[in-house]
């Protein structure tokens, strides 16, 4: 039996019709019995208010509860923001940035999230350990170069990775009949016993032609107000992408060796020895709310994950301006490397 997670990006707050594909993602899984994540962001749940999609909210509610960020890719990033700063000052700039979008989220929903997910590769260890500090559990993301495909512990959170994107198979440009299937069949045959499957997709792109965020292209920093919304796809193309979702989403639910389970689920499930954010600071004797002081420096021949892991480590998203690299933050990266562990099952 493999284990089966399906996250969803959701993000586009300038596009008032992405707020139907949230609704339609999340009714079509609550449907048929499936349990997504919804990785959300502050101003999207602002904006659904403004549109008032109470609606949306609610279908949402019935599923698990992520955090994607206050406001996504508006500039500066996590990282254009924290790459000169020391560990505890990036760390503070990242409370102070992102706790109006947590309040946002457990206003409206009237919980906390569990996971975080980086947009883009937007984030930094400042990032990690910082969420890790607002109680979040565990962080997803598909652009960590050099890291195990089974979960594992970094920087205080249980981490895990992005598989398979739906957009990459159900566009026009891109379907293939039995090309999903296929690769869903490939993915459990290469899949360890402790490891996990992470189907995701970003809602708005049911709808929309383009990501909304192109307003933040290379850096240029906008004005919410003066964004406009991303290009709308015909109503026909909706309903053909809808069909091939909604088959795709009936063909999971029949397989009887894929389990469906959330975020939360695997946090529970894989926190034998955990190597959380409360574990990294005792080690180092260290109080809550001083992570900003735990150590940089490059693994040791025994530590489970090495500092070459971050080798291949690049920043490489639509908003950096041109020319950024991130260097500093990929050696903090590095020699923050120690903190991994392999995720354990509980007892």
């Amino acid at each position: 039996m493999t284990d089966l997670i399906i996250s969803f990006d959701s993000e586009d707050y300038l596009t008032p019709q992405a707020a139907e594909a949230e609704l339609w993602w999340a009714q079509a899984l609550s449907r048929r019995g499936l349990r997504g994540s919804f990785q959300l962001v502050g101003e999207l749940v602002r904006a659904l208010r403004r549109w008032d999609r109470q609606d949306v909210i609610d279908a949402i509610a019935w599923h698990e509860i992520g955090f994607h960020t206050d406001r996504h890719s508006q500039p500066p990033t996590h990282p254009e923001a924290v790459q000169d700063l020391s560990l505890r000052d990036g760390i503070a700039h990242v409370l102070r940035r992102e706790a109006p979008g947590l309040a946002s989220i457990a206003e409206a929903f009237g919980r906390w999230p569990v996971s975080y997910c980086s947009p883009g590769d937007s984030w930094t260890p400042a990032t990690l350990l910082a969420m890790a500090r607002m109680g979040l559990q565990v962080f997803c993301n598909d652009k960590l170069a050099g890291f195990p495909r089974t979960p594992h512990w970094y920087c205080g959170l249980l981490v895990s990775n992005y598989d398979l994107d739906f957009q990459d198979f159900y566009e026009d440009s891109r379907f293939m009949p039995g090309a999903f299937e296929q690769r869903i069949d490939e993915l459990v045959a290469a899949t360890p016993a402790d490891g996990v499957i992470v189907l995701y997709t970003h809602p708005t792109r049911l709808v929309t032609a383009d990501f909304w965020d192109q307003a933040f292209a290379k850096g240029r920093r906008r004005a919410i107000a003066d964004c406009p919304p991303a290009p709308l796809r015909p109503a026909d193309e909706v309903e053909r992408y809808q069909r091939r979702c909604s088959g795709w989403l009936d063909w999971l639910k029949a397989r009887r060796d894929l389990r469906n389970i959330d975020f939360a689920a695997l946090h529970r499930e894989r926190s034998g020895q955990r190597r959380d954010l409360a574990a990294l600071l005792a080690e180092h004797g260290l109080p809550p709310g001083a992570e900003g002081d735990l150590p940089l420096r490059l693994s040791a021949s025994d530590d489970f994950m090495p500092s070459s892991a971050f080798d291949a480590m690049r920043y490489d998203w639509l908003p950096y301006p041109p020319g950024f690299t991130g260097a500093p933050l990929i050696e903090q990266a590095r020699r923050l490397a120690w903190t991994a562990a392999a995720a354990q099952r509980a007892a």
